[in-house]
């Protein structure tokens, strides 16, 4: 499938815009659904009876909430929060900024920092760094994908549900200047020139 043939003329829908195309199958949506269901089973078992505060990150984290969210048992509230490290058309990290932070009361609470995607670790830090100083009384963190690639920050996710090679996904809820979050597997985003081959 490619963009020009799905979404427009290219990607972004600007010109002058690099085409993109959307690659091979990373993870396919039946993996991701095991996955997911271990992941909650994991979860539900290290909270236990305590009642779970899930910080969840805009926008890529949502389709991997509302999963996660209807196989946990426990009690849950959910705060979301918007921080931006790819804006726009952009493939390469600029660095972890907060755009939205409507957090409640966080003192004594056992949270879980849920996220789409760990690659260079600013903003999983960053956000760690701002829910602790809060109060929460217990920590921990799962994300959905974790990149092959440098850290930045040494951080470390309590669970994973794919490691996955340095390269730009899209799909479940992963998305490219706001568009593919609707494919349910987790795909490939490969750049193209012109005539459609690689650049």
């Amino acid at each position: 499938m490619t963009a020009g043939a799905d979404a427009g003329t290219n990607a972004a829908g600007r010109p002058g815009a690099v085409p993109l195309g959307v690659g091979a199958v990373l993870v396919t949506r039946r993996r991701i659904a095991r996955r997911v269901a271990a992941l909650a089973e994991r979860i539900a078992e290290s909270f236990g009876d305590e009642e779970m505060t899930i910080v969840a990150v805009l926008t890529g984290v949502l389709v991997f909430l509302a999963d996660l969210l209807r196989r946990l048992p426990t009690r849950i509230r959910v705060e979301v929060v918007s921080l931006s490290s790819y804006p726009g058309a952009a493939v390469q990290s600029r660095g972890p900024s907060f755009r939205l932070w409507p957090v409640g009361d966080l003192v004594g609470r056992h949270v879980l920092v849920l996220d789409d995607i760990l690659d260079t670790g600013q903003t999983l830090a960053c956000l760690l760094d701002r829910v602790r100083s809060l109060g929460a009384a217990s920590v921990r963190t799962c994300v959905l994908l974790r990149k092959n690639c440098p850290r930045v920050e040494r951080v470390e996710p309590d669970w994973v549900g794919f490691d996955v090679p340095d390269a730009f996904v899209v799909g479940y809820g992963l998305d490219h200047d706001g568009l593919y979050r609707n494919l349910p597997d987790i795909r490939v985003l490969e750049a193209q020139d012109d005539a459609g081959g690689a650049p």
